[in-house]
């Protein structure tokens, strides 16, 4: 039937909606917020295009990220109703960046994409996402599929190294200069943090870089100048000694209150705010104005001299262009930490959440 219905749509029937409603897919949904139990694979219709910007993809691959496993246990479910407009809630795909073959799109989507290329993109934090053998996607959020890549690898990029470039370039406010930048990556072996070393050493920074013993050859393969081990006993007496960091990037949920009152920087940056955290416990109002309290006291008690700055993710599309010429060039790598089939997207889902990564988890569709 799946097979049947791409037929269709590679014909042009969106032209015709009441012709679609009976075509089905695959899709992992969750109907209430929980663990892994709340996973379930069903049979869905098929995504039907409402934008005549947005581009109808059969999906090859799919990578999970550390936000999966966090909005499945409802994290964010406050700020991320109300950019859906309040729109139903459940039942919600996870998934947020893929690579795939385009069937379908709108009519204002132009001569850029076409019906039967290979792309790869990401999906917003608030949309439907791409667990699923079909996803709609908005024009601006996609390319084409590098070529040296495959479809798991390609699926493997997107998410993790725009959310170090939002980081680094928008609140780490980069932009100007980054040529001899003195930058400390913690949790580097991760998906981010092995986006963020390739990123910044495509732009001549200086990388220094924290992971576990086993990581150290994969971390330094990267491209980092300094690779520390943060099993070793004189860790903290190492990092110290290298002198004063420009950015300490926490890819690894340390916090800046753990960070050793030894350790010079000017920046800290951290992927993990509790603003989405404040919200859903104390409403949109007060956990806003909670959050507000939480950066102005990190800045005003912080003791290092070094400011505190919460990071997000942000769906650029410059830099989207910027990091797709990266990988194209062969500056960012894919890293694939293991490979799931699609029936078993909960063991992919699950390796994540176990955490010590050594690149990404990705599903393959085939």
């Amino acid at each position: 039937m799946l097979k049947r219905g791409f037929c269709l749509f590679r014909a042009n029937l969106f032209r015709n909606v009441t012709s679609k409603e009976n075509l089905k897919m695959k899709s992992w949904q969750i109907h209430s917020y929980g663990d892994l139990s709340e996973m379930q694979l069903n049979s869905s219709r098929l995504p039907v295009i409402k934008s005549p910007k947005e581009v109808l993809v059969e999906v090859k691959a799919a990578s999970v990220n550390p936000i999966d496993v966090l909005m499945l246990g409802g994290y964010g479910r406050t700020l991320f109703q109300m950019l859906r407009n309040f729109e139903l809630e459940f039942p919600l795909t996870l998934g947020r960046d893929f690579s795939g073959t385009v069937i379908a799109k709108g009519h204002e989507v132009g001569n850029e994409i076409s019906i039967g290329d290979e792309v790869y993109g990401f999906i917003p934090i608030h949309k439907q996402g791409c667990f699923a053998e079909t996803v709609i996607a908005e024009k601006f959020h996609l390319l084409p599929k590098p070529k040296q890549l495959s479809h798991v690898e390609s699926a493997s990029l997107l998410y993790a190294t725009m959310t170090a470039w939002s980081a680094l370039f928008i609140f780490g406010n980069v932009f100007k200069q980054m040529k001899g930048l003195r930058i400390l990556v913690m949790g580097a072996s991760g998906g981010v943090g092995c986006s963020a070393v390739q990123l910044l050493k495509s732009q001549g920074c200086q990388v220094f870089a924290t992971c576990s013993s086993d990581a150290v050859p994969l971390v330094q393969s990267l491209g980092a100048n300094q690779v520390f081990d943060y099993k070793d006993p004189d860790f903290t007496k190492q990092v110290e000694q290298e002198g004063r960091y420009h950015i300490i990037l926490d890819a690894a949920k340390i916090g800046y209150q753990n960070i050793p009152k030894s350790w010079q920087y000017e920046t800290y940056i951290t992927l993990n705010s509790p603003l989405l955290l404040n919200t859903d416990k104390h409403g949109f109002i007060c956990g806003s104005a909670s959050s507000v309290i939480d950066l102005l006291q990190a800045n005003l008690l912080h003791k290092t001299g070094g400011s505190v700055k919460w990071a997000f993710f942000v769906p650029d599309r410059k830099g989207l262009r910027f990091i797709n010429e990266l990988i194209n060039a062969g500056k960012i790598k894919p890293v694939v930490h293991k490979t799931f089939k699609f029936e078993n997207l909960s063991d992919g889902i699950k390796a994540v959440s176990e955490g010590h990564l050594r690149g990404k988890v990705v599903i393959d569709f085939n």
